[in-house]
């Protein structure tokens, strides 16, 4: 897909350094070209989703003075088209099933560090699939409301009938051509 033909923009929810390193290079190994940007804090964190405008977000889901749910939840705020990845040293079940329905795209857990790009490929995937979908979805409303104008507007008479034959539908231009007040 397009997204991951040009250089991503990561921002890494991380206050350990060396594991932010350590997810760059995993996700090095699979190939992604991408500049990052660690943050700590959540005034950071908030600067830099505004203005280093990421593709993607990998948050540790425990940091000293901040939290990844509450990094998601901004992010859900701000820029809620952004994929959300929570990563984490322990994840037990509920609490990876809390991140999904809050609206997580993925979690990893550190220990398999070789989860994250698949992960970071297909968050990416399914956001152009989504993105894709509303861009068509916005093209036809755009398309039927200009086919919508040109009907209305016509001099000429354009009618539409069911498959019986009956009238659904006149245009202006065909209901003064025929001298026709209302069609129902």
């Amino acid at each position: 897909l397009p997204i991951l033909d040009k250089k991503l923009r990561i921002l890494i929810l991380e206050d350990i350094a060396t594991d932010a390193e350590l997810m760059e290079g995993e996700l090095r190994k699979d190939d992604l070209t991408f500049s990052s940007k660690r943050v700590e804090t959540e005034e950071d964190f908030c600067r830099e989703l505004r203005n280093f405008d990421p593709d993607i977000i990998l948050s540790d889901y425990s940091l000293p003075a901040f939290d990844g749910m509450s990094a998601l939840k901004l992010t859900q705020e701000i820029s809620p088209s952004i994929p959300f990845i929570i990563t984490t040293g322990s994840l037990n079940e509920e609490i990876a099933v809390e991140c999904i329905k809050a609206g997580a795209t993925d979690y990893i857990i550190k220990d398999h560090p070789s989860r994250l790009g698949p992960a970071v490929k297909a968050a990416l995937e399914k956001k152009a699939l989504v993105d894709a979908k509303i861009k068509a979805e916005i093209a036809l409303r755009e398309s039927e409301e200009f086919n919508r104008r040109i009907i209305e507007s016509s001099n000429d008479c354009i009618n539409i009938l069911d498959f019986e034959g009956n009238l659904l539908f006149m245009n202006d231009g065909g209901r003064k051509l025929l001298e026709i007040d209302d069609i129902n």
